[in-house]
Order: structure tokens, then sequence, then C-alpha cells
């Protein structure tokens, strides 16, 4: 299953489709050789795209001074999950995976990197609270019947999940001042892992994200965040109930552990992620304890209509 075409309100403010990529893909099909079978017509016109994930880690001073988790010697958790989640723009029709085998997957990726659920025997150190979605491009259109593209509004939130910041493309947090703020994304020089960056930012995005924090000075009412990993995937040509398994997969080896930039890591034919646990002692641990997992809804933000007066304090 690929992509659900975009939702489309009035006054737009999603993504256009241009005819124009249409006649250049028509000019093409003309011009091209005849593939042998309409399943190779197919296929060339719509090559199948590999899963390409990019993961990034940020752990904090408090993070730093904690030992790595490791499946010799694990990091017992207690999980919290905010569920799915869009962050960006709106498709219509999106697939949503269960949660709960979304939350077997983590799970399985987790104890593969050396964190398991907490029990009464060996009590969690850490919440690792996670949540799962979409972060797709917003765009604004004027109105003009030729602008069939409209204007990325979020590009600067996406470049930010993806850890742009690392790469000096902009600053962490936003509010910086003006130059960080806009004249950095706009910087002509860039190495290749700026470029696929700066580049991936135009595009739809699954993602998921995972962060950990200090479970003793939770009991105090303290939050203390020890690091946070997020994962994206490019999302055109994919399904989510498919692709987060293989995004989880791929990004596991980084869950947890800085990353001095972001991360690219490319599925293909000869490598394919599967969310497997080799260490049989550590099934058994997953099946006799099942992930109790503490189930939460983020407050969703007040939507902004154009022209309407601020809401009343």
């Amino acid at each position: 299953m690929t992509r659900p075409a975009r939702f489309h309100p009035t006054p737009p403010r999603r993504r256009g489709r241009s005819f124009a990529p249409l006649f250049a893909l028509a000019a093409l099909v003309v011009g091209a050789p005849a593939p042998a079978s309409a399943a190779n017509l197919l296929q060339w016109l719509f090559p199948k795209r590999d899963v390409e994930v990019v993961a990034v880690t940020d752990t904090t001073p408090a993070g730093l001074l904690r030992r790595p988790a490791t499946p010799a010697n694990p990091i017992y958790y207690q999980a919290v999950s905010a569920g799915y989640r869009d962050f960006g723009g709106i498709i219509a029709g999106e697939k949503i995976p269960p949660k709960e085998e979304v939350m077997k997957t983590i799970a399985k990726v987790l104890a593969k990197q050396g964190y398991l659920p907490g029990t009464a025997a060996h009590p969690p150190s850490v919440i690792l609270i996670w949540t799962w979605g979409t972060l797709n491009t917003d765009r604004e259109f004027s109105g003009n019947p030729d602008d069939t593209e409209g204007r990325q509004i979020n590009r600067n939130q996406l470049l930010r999940f993806m850890g742009a910041y690392k790469l000096g493309l902009i600053s962490k947090e936003p509010g910086a001042s003006f130059q960080n703020e806009y004249l950095m994304p706009g910087t002509p020089f860039r190495d290749a892992d700026s470029e696929l960056i700066y580049e991936l930012s135009r595009e739809d995005l699954y993602v998921a994200a995972i962060s950990a924090y200090d479970y003793a000075a939770a009991l105090e009412n303290k939050k203390v965040l020890l690091w946070t990993t997020k994962i994206s995937c490019p999302s055109l040509g994919l399904a989510l109930p498919e692709t987060l398994p293989a995004m989880l997969a791929l990004a596991g080896p980084h869950i947890g552990r800085e990353t001095a930039k972001p991360v690219s890591i490319k599925a293909t034919d000869k490598f394919k992620p599967e969310v497997k646990i080799g260490d049989p002692t550590v099934v058994e641990y997953l099946e006799k304890n099942q992930t109790a997992v503490v189930e939460v809804t983020p407050p969703s933000p007040v939507a902004k209509k154009k022209g309407a007066p601020p809401p009343k304090k």
C-alpha cells in the first residue's frame, strides 16, 4: 500500500500537485524503449523505494554520566507511550498500525539494545517515553491558480527533528537569532550529509521518538532528561504499518547512544532489517514479563484560523 492522497481543505494549506511533471513523464514514456511487460512498465515508472532512515540521538550531561545499556548488562525501564501523532501537515486516509503491535516491536528493538521492562525483581532505573506517527510537510497556498506547489511553512520543524543543528544548518531551538534561524538553512556550501538532510526536509516523513528520564528523579516529581533518539524516514511510496518496524530495526544501534551528527541508514535487498532477538534468555524474559505501558494522550494544540481573534484569557 502506498501513501494516500493528501487532504485538501478550503482554503487549501496542503501540498498541491502540478501537471507539469505528468507531461514530462508522458514525454519520457513516448521516447523510452518499450518494457517487456505491464509489470516492468510499472516498475520503470514507479521504482520501488528503499527504506531510508535518519537517526539522531542527543544525550544530556546527566545522561553522559550513565553507563550504556548492553544485552549482557541491561538497563530496566518503565514504559510510557504517547501513541500515534501527526506532527506536521495532514494526509487523509493514513493507515495507522495497531498500537499493540507497535509496542511489541519497540520492546523487541529495545531489548536487542539492552533495555528491558522493569519488574519487582529488576526495578526500573529509567522511564522511556515513546511516540510515533508522521511529520509531513505543511504548505500554504497564495490562492493564485498558478501556485500549484505552495510554500512550505514547517521546513525548520523537519530540519530540527532530523538533527540538522548538528550539521550547522539551523539552530537547535526555535526563537534563536535571525541569522541562526533563517540564514543558516540557506547556507550555499553543504557537504553530503548536510545536503541529504536539507533535501529530506522537503519530503513527508514517518517518524518515531524515544526519550529517557531518570526514574528516581521522577518519583520526586523532577524531570531529568537523559537522552532523546529521533528516527525519521521519507514516506513517499511506503506504508507506515510495514515501514515502522524496519525503521526501528535500522535505527536500533543508535537508540540511547549519542550521535555526533545525524546517521543515515538505508535498507536494500541485500540487507533486510528484521526485528529479531538472538538471545533466547532475553526472549524468555520478554515472554514472561510483558511490557507494562502507561498510555498518555498529549494535549492537542488549538488550531488557528486566519482572521480569527486571539482566544480570551
